[in-house]
């Protein structure tokens, strides 16, 4: 609660980002899996606001900075309003949600110079995540694997590689946060995950465009 009613200039979730609206066309029926004719009805037209973001940014961070992408759909339909919500990452930093402050309270900027801006990349992301310091260029992986939180080392490496500088958000693939329970009109119960696929592929900048594009000096 105390992290949900914090409001402090600049340093919120997900400030910077980008918006679109659109319409939700059904191609094929998904009546196996539920009865929701939001996902049943191939004739509607269902109204769609699509919010895209980057998570760590302020309002006047770079949109090609190295860092989580997160949007959100909602669905207008007709028997009330739906979001879904993602990232353009399959999995997360931690797997216990009470640690969800921490980890952003860590990546976010520094508080007396508000640098970097989205990057995560200064110490106390890294004491977050508690990597050994290297002193010797020919250790293993195995040499690096003493953390505090272990379960943030999958999604450190995903952060790491070209999924954290998409070239557009039509270019970015999509995991929904959270597994649904849908019913079906038989009464049959089933998990379900949305997973967005661009149809013009997943795409990203190299590490020398972000820069540039993000204003850096030749």
């Amino acid at each position: 609660m105390r992290f949900d009613h914090e409001r402090i200039p600049e340093r919120v979730v997900h400030a910077r980002g980008s918006g679109a609206f659109g319409k939700f066309t059904l191609f094929e029926s998904a009546e196996d899996v539920t009865y929701a004719p939001v996902l049943t009805d191939t004739s509607r037209e269902t109204p769609v606001f699509v919010r895209f973001s980057t998570v760590l940014g302020s309002r006047g961070s770079a949109d090609t900075v190295r860092d989580v992408r997160g949007f959100a759909v909602k669905f207008y339909t007709e028997e009330g309003n739906w979001d879904i919500v993602g990232n353009n990452i399959p999995v997360f930093f931690i797997q216990d949600a009470i640690k969800f402050p921490d980890v952003i309270h860590a990546g976010k900027p520094e508080p007396h110079n508000e640098v970097p801006q989205a990057q995560t990349a200064h110490n106390n992301f890294w004491d977050f995540q508690y990597v050994e310091p290297v002193r010797n260029l020919s250790m293993t992986m195995t040499n690096l694997s003493r953390f505090l939180h272990t379960e943030a080392t999958h999604m450190f490496m995903w952060t790491q590689s070209d999924r954290a500088i998409p070239r557009s958000y039509r270019m970015m693939q999509g995991f929904g946060v959270n597994t649904f329970t849908l019913l079906n009109a038989k009464g049959d119960r089933h998990f379900v995950k949305f997973i967005w696929t661009p149809e013009l592929g997943v795409h990203s900048f190299v590490w020398d465009e972000a820069l540039k594009l993000a204003g850096q000096g030749m």
